[in-house]
């Protein structure tokens, strides 16, 4: 079956629907909501109104949502706050002019930038690090300073890369993107995580948990970002 995409027009920007966040997405809730894929499928069908089989193409990078009030619906169903997370900007087919080392250089740091975003997803936000610390008696001020440490030192490992490619890059206008990406949008992710742990109890508030954007919709925001600077060149 072959991949059918609309263009939505929104605030000046060409977006189309992106599979992949969909699929990321649609895992995270799935794995909240501690169900099966068919049993997914099966609830967002009946909320959006459309087949299983609707669900299931997209899932497969198939046969777009049609109409912009539809990724809206998705969103919502999802539990998303913001429906863009579902959304992928167009940049055309121009690239700018560049060689393999450059494009070298920035595989490197994207693969570094991955990894790093990775983590913060499948610990939903360190917020499964600092349980398993306060169930082993530990301070919430000892457990914030021990993650704390532990985020820093992953992110370093991130600018690590970046400078290490800064002979190369940085008299191109993505260095300072992925510069300004890495050290104020990744720190955010568990800067201000941090600060809410210390309020309240990772799960075992799970209704105050849920007020707050959920760790698989940062970590979207963060990819999405980075996607969008590195297509300049890819």
């Amino acid at each position: 079956m072959s991949k059918e995409t609309k263009t939505f027009h929104i605030d000046g920007c060409d977006y189309s629907f992106n599979f992949s966040a969909f699929k990321h997405l649609f895992s995270s809730y799935k794995t909240n909501e501690r169900i099966t894929i068919t049993e997914t499928e099966n609830r967002l069908s009946k909320s959006l109104n459309l087949s299983s089989d609707a669900i299931h193409n997209w899932r497969f990078g198939n046969n777009a949502p049609s109409n912009i009030d539809l990724i809206r619906d998705i969103a919502e169903a999802l539990g998303i706050s913001n429906y863009k997370l579902l959304l992928i900007k167009k940049t055309g087919d121009d690239k700018m002019g560049t060689n393999d080392r450059i494009l070298d250089s920035l595989k490197r740091i994207y693969d570094a930038a991955i990894i790093y975003l990775d983590d913060y997803d499948v610990t939903s936000g360190y917020a499964m690090y600092w349980q398993d610390l306060e169930e082993q008696g530990y301070s919430k001020e000892y457990i914030k300073n021990e993650i704390y440490w532990l985020a820093s030192n992953k992110l370093h490992q991130v600018e690590i890369v970046l400078q290490q490619e800064y002979i190369i890059l940085h008299n191109l206008d993505i260095y300072s993107k992925l510069e300004n990406l890495i050290i104020s949008d990744f720190c955010s992710l568990w800067d201000m995580k941090l600060e809410q742990y210390c309020d309240y109890t990772p799960f075992d508030n799970l209704d105050e948990f849920n007020k707050k954007p959920k760790p698989a919709e940062e970590h979207q925001v963060a990819l999405n970002k980075l996607n969008e600077i590195m297509a300049e060149y890819f």
